[in-house]
């Protein structure tokens, strides 16, 4: 592959990799998704952070999950659902602008919506 590409690759997986660290810490902001985005992007340019994430005692049960029939676990889909429902009511407390929450509503419908239709367990 082209270096130029790699490096893209790598960037998209080191900012993906700080997003779910973030994700993890705030409410809103989905931990699983940058952790399987940046598995993605780590596959194809940097086998250290991809073993690091298939190791790890952390994201390393959510990518075989993942790996192993796109199924979301049952805690996984808890936990989202309740950072949905924490920011929705964080977004309505503060009077947030009306184009900005309901382009939040909508994201957290579309995330709720497809977290819900996965698998959760592996077959």
């Amino acid at each position: 592959m082209a270096r130029g590409k790699v490096l893209i690759y790598q960037v998209i997986a080191v900012l993906s990799l700080i997003m779910a660290f973030v994700g993890i810490l705030l409410p809103g902001i989905p931990a699983a998704e940058f952790i399987l985005l940046c598995a993605w992007a780590s596959a194809k340019s940097s086998p250290k952070i991809n073993n690091f994430l298939h190791t790890n005692k952390y994201t390393g049960p959510i990518l075989y999950n993942w790996n192993n029939g796109k199924v979301v676990s049952r805690k996984s889909k808890l936990i989202s659902s309740f950072s949905m429902v924490l920011c929705s009511f964080f977004i309505i407390y503060h009077d947030v602008n009306l184009y900005l929450s309901v382009f939040a509503f909508s994201g957290m419908l579309i995330g709720f919506v497809w977290i819900w239709s996965r698998p959760e367990k592996v077959s």
